[in-house]
């Protein structure tokens, strides 16, 4: 394989005594198209990526399972986030982490666990259900507070809320989530959840971080070839890819990142040896279309 030096892939603590790996490798099948789940985890393993990302949605637990096991990497060393589907109340929780995804991926305890989305009905993804439905999102909360109390999880988050959806959860337990996954990419990042979060002390995870399969497509891209990109990837010898993942991790937020092809990983994960200047993130922030251009295009 490749002999890789990376640089050091930084930590952010996403929870008392966790230190969540700042760059995760997605196993949905969507965006793994000409491998397999367990190659492209194993790969990631063994190039020196640490955290992974499934779902039971995805329903890849056994594939990253197996991979890990085959990996031989301590388990220590592996930082593992899944995702229950969303609200589906506490006893359906425990349920699913205890009989289903700590059995398929042969672990005892899991890292970080995420309410997939705020919502139940899958038509409603991301997030069209709003205050609806509180009651059942504190009652799924409860159900994975429960299971950190009993060392399963480390960590507790959430996906796809917005800032009163996190809200609900800080009043009702006096604490936030570790975690916000969202799409965040050049052509999509919402400031003020940001900012939000970093009030509370919420780590806000990227989904589709280089623009990749959008919500429903609807969402405006920047394509990777874009010329003004271009340019500021020149100014550090970079990738374009590298720029947009080091313009995320630099501003705290955490990419999920995904590819067969152990030259875009490695490559992803040596984005931690560039420096963004805060002239060129600011750049890079302004990318983003705004309503008026979406509707010219």
């Amino acid at each position: 394989g490749l002999a890789v030096d990376l640089p050091k892939i930084p930590t952010v603590e996403v929870a008392p005594g966790v230190e969540m790996p700042m760059m995760a490798f997605g196993t949905a099948r969507v965006s793994l198209k000409t491998c397999t789940v367990q190659e492209s985890v194993e790969q990631w393993l063994h190039l020196g990526g640490r955290h992974i990302d499934t779902a039971d949605d995805y329903g890849t637990q056994p594939d990253v399972g197996r991979a890990i096991a085959a990996a031989g990497v301590p388990r220590s060393e592996v930082f593992l986030t899944t995702k229950i589907p969303g609200p589906i109340g506490k006893q359906a929780v425990i349920d699913k982490i205890l009989h289903t995804a700590l059995p398929q991926l042969g672990l005892d305890y899991l890292d970080l666990v995420l309410i997939h989305f705020p919502c139940i009905d899958l038509r409603d993804f991301p997030n069209r259900c709003g205050p609806k439905l509180r009651a059942e999102r504190l009652d799924t909360w409860a159900g994975l507070a429960e299971l950190r109390s009993q060392g399963k999880i480390r960590a507790v988050g959430v996906s796809n809320y917005d800032v009163e959806q996190v809200e609900e959860i800080h009043q009702q337990f006096s604490e936030h989530p570790a975690v916000n996954q969202v799409q965040w990419h050049l052509a999509y990042h919402n400031e003020t959840l940001l900012e939000s979060m970093k009030k509370l002390g919420t780590t806000i995870e990227a989904w589709a971080s280089l623009g990749g399969p959008t919500s429903g497509g609807q969402t405006p891209s920047i394509s990777l070839s874009d010329p003004r990109l271009k340019e500021v990837a020149a100014r550090y010898n970079a990738s374009t890819a590298q720029v947009a993942l080091r313009w995320e991790t630099q501003r705290g937020v955490v990419p999920v990142t995904a590819t067969c092809d152990a030259k875009h990983a490695v490559s992803d994960l040596e984005s931690f040896g560039i420096q963004l200047s805060e002239d060129d993130l600011k750049l890079l922030s302004s990318l983003m279309p705004t309503e008026t251009d979406a509707i010219l295009v």
